[in-house]
């Protein structure tokens, strides 16, 4: 019988998610093709998830991590706590590096919006969406580095959710997604940030399928 003072196993989940996050500073110029060949190799090799999250130390300032959710944080006194997103027989579209409100309600009442989080910043903890699609719809695209919730209702509509991998680092910010569809649709995904260089994020991917085989 194992003992109950046993580390957790290494989810395939996390041990992905921190593949992808060594890929991603590859991309950026956060690691050398060296560096980044050894810590794939490491990913496939360690048993523990403390082992796997040291992987994630920059080499230029070992005290911050190279994970995704970092760059996704900003200083609370910067963000805004209450903001609203409404279409009436309109539509609106927002993305780009904006600041998410720490309570933000979005409505379309037959209309459209769209809103795409993937390079916006967040306070430290948790974010509040209402979602309320009346005879319309809402696309809501999460960054991945972002931990999420999500509880909607749908009354001949959808309220459709995407999950994606899990994000298990409880410092990450937590958008909590709520709200219902009327005869309307509200679909929430995840999507990853463009890199500095594109090229290099997948040649890091494809470098870490190398490892995971053997190659």
């Amino acid at each position: 019988m194992p003992s109950p003072y046993a580390p957790l196993p290494i989810t395939e989940a996390r041990r992905d998610r921190v593949v992808r996050a060594l890929a991603a500073a590859f991309a950026n110029d956060l690691l050398t093709m060296e560096q980044l060949d050894g810590r794939l190799a490491a990913a496939y090799r360690v048993h523990t998830p403390a082992e796997l999250q040291q992987l994630l130390a920059d080499p230029a300032d070992p005290s911050r991590s190279l994970d995704d959710w970092q760059r996704y944080v900003t200083t609370e006194a910067l963000v805004p706590e209450r903001g609203a997103a409404v279409a009436v027989a309109g539509g609106f579209g927002v993305k780009g590096g904006w600041l998410v409100p720490r309570q933000l309600k979005v409505w379309t009442v037959a209309g459209g919006g769209e809103l795409d989080l993937r390079e916006a910043r967040f306070a430290p903890g948790t974010t509040e969406i209402e979602v309320v699609a009346f005879m319309g719809g809402v696309e809501l695209v999460l960054p991945e580095g972002v931990r999420l919730e999500v509880v909607g209702a749908a009354f001949l509509g959808g309220f459709e959710y995407k999950a994606g991998a899990a994000v298990e680092d409880p410092a990450a910010p937590l958008v909590r997604v709520s709200g219902a569809a009327i005869m309307g649709g509200v679909d929430i995904t995840r999507g990853r940030r463009e890199y500095k260089n594109e090229r290099q994020y997948l040649a890091a991917l494809a470098r870490a399928t190398e490892i995971q085989r053997g190659g």
